[in-house]
């Protein structure tokens, strides 16, 4: 079964047994917050050794896809204010500690998919998208305005009135209302200079420099879900990443 496995999926027997779990996970059988079987049922699932078995789940680890809890066994991660801080959340005060931000609500619109849209989350231009726009603040001081686009078909019952009494992040919310759970992102930085609508959110004048973030999240299936472009004032704020 071993030698069938690797053949099968043309890598490390370990990495097909991981694409295995992803796939469970992907489909809602292991859900977030739920403790996984243990290492001896799963490789006896799967029919590999426990040493293959270890080494998907340790990079699963490594990637905050699974959480191990000392005497407790190994859980599937959710989203949560914790989470979203130390791991998509870079922005910080020049001089000061990370912060969870305040969240405001400017506006959410339906809206249809431009080139870039169409780019980062593979759909056609003129694919119906939601464009939700967000101000995030630090201690009272506005430093970020987002600007959201996900594909409608994906978020189909999703409302306003949802996206902006959500009692958690954002993406808790893919995660529990729609079984949508993000697991990595890329971003791209750029300076650029404040447009005239993010300059008056941002109490700065229009052309003032700003840096601007492109992350494109996917989800298990390694899917575009969510393009999230963060036009950040780093006059006493910069970015800030701590790599694993």
């Amino acid at each position: 079964m071993e030698t069938y496995m690797t053949s099968l999926d043309g890598g490390p027997l370990y990495k097909g047994v991981q694409r295995a779990l992803m796939e469970q996970l992907a489909s809602g059988d292991l859900k977030p917050g739920q403790l996984i079987p243990s290492e001896r049922q799963l490789a006896l699932e799967f029919n590999v050794s426990i040493g293959t078995l270890r080494k998907a789940i340790d990079e699963l680890v490594e990637n905050r896809i699974l959480i191990r809890q000392q005497g407790k066994g190994t859980f599937v991660s959710s989203h949560d204010r914790e989470r979203l801080l130390f791991y998509f959340f870079h922005i910080v005060p020049q001089k000061g500690a990370k912060s969870y931000p305040l969240v405001e609500s400017v506006f959410f619109h339906k809206s249809v998919a431009d080139e870039e849209v169409s780019a980062r989350l593979r759909i056609a231009i003129g694919t119906p998208t939601f464009h939700i726009r967000n101000k995030l603040s630090l201690v009272g001081v506005p430093v970020s305005v987002d600007d959201i686009a996900i594909e409608q078909a994906r978020f189909e019952k999703l409302s306003a009135a949802q996206f902006k009494e959500r009692p958690n992040t954002i993406y808790n919310l893919y995660q529990d209302a729609f079984g949508i759970t993000v697991v990595r992102t890329d971003e791209r930085l750029r300076a650029e200079g404040a447009s005239e609508d993010h300059a008056k959110l941002l109490k700065v004048k229009p052309g003032t420099p700003v840096l601007t973030i492109r992350r494109t999240a996917f989800d298990m299936r390694n899917e575009p879900v969510e393009l999230r472009i963060s036009t950040v004032n780093t006059a006493a704020h910069e970015y800030f990443a701590e790599l694993l």
